[in-house]
């Protein structure tokens, strides 16, 4: 989507969907935020990427993104402030058209498929069996634990 345009359709989000109560894979931040934004924003706000790879929610109209950082949201929920940000300011926004798909089917995942970051609740995520572990959230992702040994050499000067 070009970033002159304006997206007011629905984007499919059902807000009851997400609720934490219906799973622990739904962020209760995004979801307490979503809601204090009221009905008509968390159905039409859609989630974009910048240049710089950070997501954003929120709605383009003439060029300005009103909204606000995903990790900002995910860190302070309903507190999370969504601003109007100046045309540019931001960079090329490149609309992510699934997310709110990908996030009711599979919750924090789809911010996250590469499985490298950590969520509150994190310790439902994963059901760990010896030393490998699957996601319980979306199914998709296997990995196994490595060990490895380092050897560190310290010196410093003192005083004799």
């Amino acid at each position: 989507m070009n970033t002159r345009e304006m997206c007011v359709t629905e984007n499919g989000l059902d807000l009851a969907a997400i609720n934490p109560s219906n799973g622990l894979q739904f962020s209760p931040n995004l979801y307490r935020f979503l809601r204090k934004q009221g009905s008509t924003r968390a159905k039409t706000w859609r989630v974009f990427r910048d240049g710089d790879n950070t997501l954003w929610v929120g709605l383009l109209d003439d060029g300005w993104l009103h909204g606000a950082r995903l990790m900002g949201i995910l860190c302070y929920g309903a507190r999370e402030q969504a601003w109007a940000h100046v045309p540019g300011s931001i960079g090329d926004l490149q609309e992510i058209p699934q997310f709110w798909a990908d996030y009711m089917r599979i919750g924090r995942c789809a911010i996250d498929p590469e499985h490298r970051m950590s969520f509150i609740g994190d310790e439902t995520r994963w059901l760990v069996h010896g030393n490998e572990r699957s996601c319980l959230w979306c199914g998709n992702a296997h990995q196994r634990l490595e060990t490895w040994v380092e050897e560190v050499r310290h010196e410093r000067w003192v005083t004799g």
